[in-house]
Parts: C-alpha cells; sequence; structure tokens
C-alpha cells in the first residue's frame, strides 16, 4: 500500500507539473535551484565552525612567541671584514699615486737631461755671422756693413679638419710683380660635397624648340657650411651661384646645371670667381625644380584658324563672281556683269587672311611652353666634380 500511494504522489506531482506554462517551470527551476545552493553553503559553514579545536589550536599558535637573538660575535666579524677591506682598497691607491708620482719623477729628470744636452751643444743659428774679408784699397778703419741674419724657416704644423690631418708646407715662391696689381694666388681642393642654398632670382625655362640652345641663367645664394666627405664642413656660407635651367615636360621640371661660384671675404682682400659642376636638388630629394607647365600658344592658334577661316571665306566670294566655260585649250574664266567688286572683296579678304594666318603661326611657334619656378625657395646645390679653388687676393676697397 506505501508503494502504490508513492507511486499515485510522484504521478499527481508529474501531472501538476505538466499543466503548469513554461515560464512558472522556469521560475520553480530557478528557485529549487538557489535554495539547494543556499542550503549547500549553511550546512559548509556550519561544518567548518563546529567544535572548539580550531579555536585552541589557533590560542596555542598566537600565545607562543619567539625571541630572536642577535649573536654579537658575527656583527664584529662582519665589521672587521669590511673594515679590512677598504684598509686593503686604500692601499691600492697608495701604491697607485706612488708609482705615479715616480713616472712623473722619471720623465722630468729625463726632460731636465735633454734641456742639458741640448744647452751643451752649440747653437749655430744663434753665432754672429762671420764678418766680409775688408776691401783693398780701403782704410781699416771704416766701419764696414755686416750683412742682415737670416732667419730658417719654421717647421710645419698639422691643421686638423674633421677626421683627417692634412701638414701644410710653407713653400715660398717668387710673385710675379705686374705694373698695375700685385697678387697673390692659393688654392684650396674642394671635392665633390653639397650644400643648402636660395633660389634667389625665379625662372621660366624653356622647354623645346630654342630653349636647348639658350637655357635661363639663375642666381643662388649658400645659406649652409658645404658638407664634405668623412664628416668634413667647408665655410662657403654666403657664396653666389650661378646656374642655368631648361624645361622637361615629362617630369614637369626644370633641370638646372652649375656654372660658377663667387664668394670674397668681408675685408676684401680674397675674392673666389671660378667654374664648377655640378646640378640642383629639390626639396623633395629629386634632381630638378618642380614647376607648373604655361603653354600660350593656344589662342594664338585659335586667331590663326580664325584667320584661315576669313581666307576661305574670301576665297568662295572671289570664285562665286566668276563664270567658268570649259573649252578645248582649257577652262576660261570671265568676271559677270554686276560682280566685280564682289571679286575684289573676296580676293581682299582671301590674301589678308592669309598673311594673317602666317603672322599667328610664326608667333605661336615663338611661344613655347615653359617651366615656371618662383624664387625664394630652399634647394641643395651638389658639386659633382671636385675641383680646385683658386683665392686671389685684392685690395677691392681702394
Amino acid at each position: 500500500m506505501a508503494t502504490e500511494n508513492k507511486a499515485s504522489f510522484i504521478q499527481k506531482i508529474k501531472e501538476k507539473w505538466n499543466a503548469l506554462p513554461p515560464q512558472q517551470k522556469k521560475k520553480s527551476i530557478v528557485i529549487l535551484g538557489a535554495s539547494i545552493i543556499i542550503l549547500i553553503s549553511i550546512l559548509g559553514y556550519m561544518a567548518t565552525h563546529s567544535g572548539k579545536a580550531p579555536q585552541e589550536a589557533t590560542k596555542k599558535e598566537t600565545g607562543k612567541v619567539e625571541e630572536i637573538r642577535l649573536d654579537t660575535g658575527v656583527l664584529q666579524k662582519t665589521q672587521l671584514a669590511e673594515s679590512q677591506k677598504e684598509i686593503e682598497a686604500l692601499k691600492a691607491q697608495i701604491e697607485a699615486l706612488k708609482k705615479e708620482k715616480e713616472k712623473e719623477s722619471e720623465e722630468k729628470k729625463s726632460a731636465e737631461e735633454e734641456k742639458q744636452k741640448k744647452e751643451k751643444m752649440p747653437n749655430f743659428e744663434q753665432l754672429p755671422p762671420v764678418p766680409p774679408p775688408p776691401l783693398q784699397g780701403l782704410p781699416q778703419g771704416l766701419p764696414q756693413e755686416q750683412p742682415a741674419q737670416v732667419k730658417p724657416p719654421e717647421p710645419p704644423k698639422p691643421e686638423i679638419i674633421g677626421g683627417i690631418g692634412i701638414v701644410s708646407q710653407a713653400e715660398k715662391k717668387e710673385e710675379k710683380k705686374d705694373e698695375k696689381n700685385d697678387t697673390a694666388k692659393k688654392k684650396y681642393y674642394l671635392p665633390s660635397s653639397f650644400m643648402e642654398a636660395t633660389l634667389l632670382s625665379g625662372l621660366d625655362a624653356p622647354a623645346v624648340g630654342k630653349g636647348e640652345a639658350h637655357p635661363v641663367p639663375v642666381l643662388l645664394r649658400i645659406k649652409a657650411p658645404a658638407v664634405l666627405p668623412n664628416k668634413v664642413k667647408a665655410n662657403l656660407k654666403g657664396c653666389f651661384v650661378i646656374a642655368e635651367g631648361l624645361g622637361n615636360l615629362a617630369t614637369e621640371r626644370a633641370d638646372l646645371r652649375l656654372v660658377s661660384v663667387s664668394c670674397i671675404d668681408r675685408k676684401g682682400n680674397a675674392v673666389i670667381d671660378q667654374k664648377i659642376k655640378g646640378f640642383i636638388v629639390d626639396s623633395d630629394g629629386k634632381i630638378g625644380l618642380r614647376g607648373r607647365v604655361v603653354s600660350k600658344m593656344g589662342s594664338t592658334l585659335a586667331r590663326a584658324f580664325i584667320a584661315g577661316l576669313f581666307s576661305g571665306i574670301g576665297q568662295i566670294a572671289g570664285t562665286q563672281a566668276y563664270s567658268y566655260t570649259v573649252t578645248g585649250a582649257g577652262t576660261v574664266s570671265t568676271i559677270e556683269a554686276g560682280k566685280a567688286a564682289q571679286a575684289a572683296l573676296g580676293s581682299g579678304i582671301q590674301q589678308s587672311a592669309n598673311e594673317l594666318q602666317k603672322f599667328y603661326l610664326e608667333l605661336a611657334r615663338q611661344s613655347i611652353p615653359v617651366v615656371e619656378i618662383q624664387a625664394t625657395r630652399n634647394v641643395t646645390v651638389v658639386i659633382s666634380e671636385g675641383i680646385e679653388l683658386e683665392v686671389k687676393t685684392y685690395n677691392l676697397k681702394d
């Protein structure tokens, strides 16, 4: 009977469960799960905090207090070891100082010995010059002129520029004296290098035709020292550079070639004016200066077309005033009565239009396309071939 009651009870629960809507089923499942979790957590808490054994263990652990004692012998030993190390380091420093002093004293002794040796040796430069023998026929009592003492040339001193050492040898050359000016020349070698510059004058570089034979000159001013190989710099700041430019329609740039460089010092004594070889690089790192292509031939060609149109109209008007007859000898044209003025007007219009068309075509040939470049642009001057710069000394202030 008990089993039957249980089975009937379970069946009733199932029927009630099936009769519930799905939302209520979800809520009942959630409530049942939450209640189970709460029950399990309560049981676990009770199991962990039940009994007095853990409390006693904690009391015993807290009741124990360990005493920490320092060994004075160990501290004394460490202090002695550190003091000994410091003493040894000081001894090493003292020995090093003694060795340095000994070396300095030895160097001083050697320098004094060398000085004594030099003092003992006779200095032929300081000896007075030997007087010339007295001339025969003159009284010996008269004073004789002694020749001037000639100082020996000083030894060359090395001049260091960047990472390269250059020994300048003093060479005395006989200066050629001109009747007008006396000029002393010096030469300095300028290898392949580059420098920043400013374009002082703009240009309209011709692209085709006559532009190839007549390039346009421009003026540049160097605004920074020239950068040479091996991190060496040459002070050419403020010098002027002349270049010539041609247009290029393919790249829409003006290609500039260097012609000459001119420099002068502030005192007006040294002058450099010499031809150089190189080119110009734009701020984008490409050879040539980018510009705007300007072509003015379109309007002239349109005018030439209009002139040709009027020439054709005049020709048609003139031919309509004639009557044509075909004979065995050929075609004969005769002016019709009352159309002489029309024939004259047509021929006049045709001839004048032909001349005007020729003029406009010649003007179109001359107005070739150009690459327009404005001034005050920052560029880079590149010297492609090394050259010896000849420095001439002039007195420009006089």
